[in-house]
């Protein structure tokens, strides 16, 4: 960390009210590609990765929706205040 600092202090960037505005609009446009680029790469990833279960979440909240009492009759999702409110 007293590495990352002595770096700042050598680029004369301290902190942030001490930046030029050249130095922020390039930093916030350098963050918001890498966020970008991040979200390209990573998204698809976990989708794929999550593909199961949201498949079974979209059936589940499918018989929910059809069969509300027959859902909300197993003793575990029974305890689920959101699914079993109205029942």
């Amino acid at each position: 960390m007293e590495y990352l600092k002595e770096l700042l202090n050598r680029a004369e960037l301290g902190a942030w009210e001490t930046w030029s505005t050249q130095y922020r609009v390039l930093a916030v446009v350098v963050g918001l590609l890498v966020a970008y680029w991040g979200l390209r790469v990573v998204v698809p990833t976990v989708l794929r990765v999550l593909r199961p279960f949201l498949f079974i979440a979209i059936v589940f909240a499918a018989v929910w929706a059809l069969f509300p009492k027959e859902t909300c009759s197993f003793e575990i999702l029974s305890k689920v205040p959101v699914l079993c409110a109205k029942q």
